[in-house]
């Protein structure tokens, strides 16, 4: 038979091992609990930079179908072109209008849900605190006990007091220690159906937003693709010759700026020529004094000359571009030479 000194051993020797088993345990759970919330804030970051490239994207698309508009909107000659940058700048605008509903379904359903985890990890860690805390309880009241029992083995009262307070000790122990195996199971169980569900959110997001995509992209194609090149050549060709047969028609004409210069330079020349009549007239000297021509005189003299050939210039310009072809252009007039 057993005796009673190696019964106590076996029963210390069990409860070691069960102490060992049980921080085991913990150290388990709480490890593993530290590599979910790990990896759970790495895909929500990573998902968090997804969403960021999909916003600016859908920006970048307002950009285009704004400016495609613009576009649209300016240009007068190739009709085609016109119509089919109008109908692309709506597919554009429509893109991005499904682009930013897929922006607030990745927010709403991935990030957000993989950010809930921040706190489902920490209450979970603090639930495996409550373990050790347990523990260190139920050692402090053995402690207890095994003092008392040296110091006062006669005194039953107190042993029997902190035996029943290492009774409670374990049996809280015990307790907690189940109570954290169903709790890392509920935590393995939500965080496999959690990662799940939103990863499926995010797939089914994207295809929702591809699938529209391809259509909107369709239509964009028909659109582009419904340009008439030639037409909108003809169209412009047209215009460029309209263009054209204008500038050449105010080339064969003169403009009235040279029209009136001519007119100022014949009037220069009419004033001119009643300025010499003034002076034509030399005055009357007495008789018996001999008559010199003065430097006046001479000066009146080359005025009146001066005056005569600018008049007689201007008469044979007018009458050589009246005799010209109204349909060819003027030539250069060149100057008289003096005989």
């Amino acid at each position: 038979m057993k005796g009673p000194e190696n019964v106590k051993v076996q029963s210390r020797s069990h409860s070691e091992r069960s102490f060992l088993e049980s921080e085991q345990e913990a150290k388990f759970v709480q490890d593993r609990i530290v590599s979910v919330e790990r990896t759970v804030a790495e895909l929500c970051h990573v998902f968090a930079q997804y969403s960021r490239k999909a916003a600016r994207l859908r920006d970048k698309g307002d950009e285009i179908a704004k400016i495609t508009l613009e576009h649209a909107e300016t240009e007068n000659i190739n009709k085609s072109l016109s119509l089919a940058l109008e109908n692309f700048a709506d597919c554009i605008s429509l893109l991005s209008s499904y682009g930013d509903l897929r922006v607030q379904n990745i927010e709403t359903k991935v990030i957000k849900e993989f950010g809930r985890y921040e706190d489902i990890c920490k209450h979970a860690k603090d639930e495996v605190k409550q373990i050790y805390n347990a523990r260190e309880k139920e050692i402090a009241r053995k402690r207890q006990l095994e003092r008392i029992k040296e110091r006062n083995p006669r005194n039953r009262q107190q042993i029997i007091q902190a035996e029943t307070e290492l009774v409670k000790a374990s049996a809280e122990f015990s307790k907690t220690l189940h109570n954290l195996e169903e709790k890392s199971t509920e935590f393995e169980k939500q965080k496999l159906h959690d990662v799940k569900s939103i990863l499926l959110d995010f797939v089914s997001t994207e295809m929702g937003y591809h699938a529209k995509a391809l259509e909107v992209l369709t239509n964009a194609y028909k659109a582009i693709n419904s340009i008439d090149e030639e037409a909108d050549l003809q169209d412009f060709q047209k215009i460029s010759r309209k263009v054209d047969s204008e500038f050449k028609r105010s080339l064969r004409h003169p403009d009235a700026s040279r029209g009136s210069r001519s007119r100022s330079l014949f009037r220069s020349a009419n004033s001119l020529g009643s300025l010499g009549a003034l002076f034509s007239s030399n005055p009357k000297k007495p008789d018996g004094i001999p008559r010199s021509r003065s430097k006046s005189q001479e000066t009146l003299d080359s005025m009146k000359q001066s005056i005569s050939e600018t008049e007689d210039s201007l008469s044979d310009t007018n009458i050589s571009e009246n005799l010209s072809d109204p349909e060819e252009p003027s030539s250069p007039i060149k100057p008289r030479k003096r005989k």
